[in-house]
């Protein structure tokens, strides 16, 4: 056998059971756990981003090289899609898109020098847990939901 990991857009109880439901052994989160008490290499400008943005706060960049990433949308990210739609090319994008511009933003907290990667699942979150809390919180949301099925 063959283990399937769900990944993508789960951040709570209800997504850990979506993806059980539909056959999953496990889930793999990365969004969620960027905004959770143990992480500490993520500034807390990058965590309260995550918790108080949307879905509709992220966008695809990197899209033009075909390696496609989300990030949460700000200038930096609005000038990296300019330059690919205007068919910029890896040289005019590798500054905007480097190692350094993402820890600008992630580790150093400088929004507008850089950028920091989000799912679409920040739409869910609203608080910065402990991980065991998270852990917790999400196990018990699952079996209430798998308690209603039941019936």
């Amino acid at each position: 056998l063959i283990p399937v990991i769900a990944s993508g857009g789960i951040g709570d109880g209800r997504g850990l059971m979506a993806a059980l439901c539909l056959g999953a052994e496990g889930i793999e989160m990365g969004t969620r756990f960027i905004a959770t008490k143990e992480c500490v290499h993520a500034n807390e400008l990058y965590k309260q981003a995550i918790i108080k943005g949307k879905e509709t706060d992220t966008t695809v960049i990197k899209r033009s090289l075909g390696a496609p990433g989300r990030a949460i949308t700000n200038k930096w990210t609005e000038q990296i899609l300019d330059i690919e739609k205007n068919n910029g090319g890896y040289e005019k994008l590798k500054n905007y898109i480097s190692g350094q511009a993402n820890k600008n933003y992630i580790y150093n907290g400088e929004v507008d020098s850089g950028f920091a990667w989000a799912g679409q699942v920040m739409g869910l979150i609203n608080d910065i847990p402990s991980v065991k809390e998270l852990i917790t919180r999400m196990i018990k949301d699952a079996n209430e939901i798998r308690k209603k099925w039941g019936k």
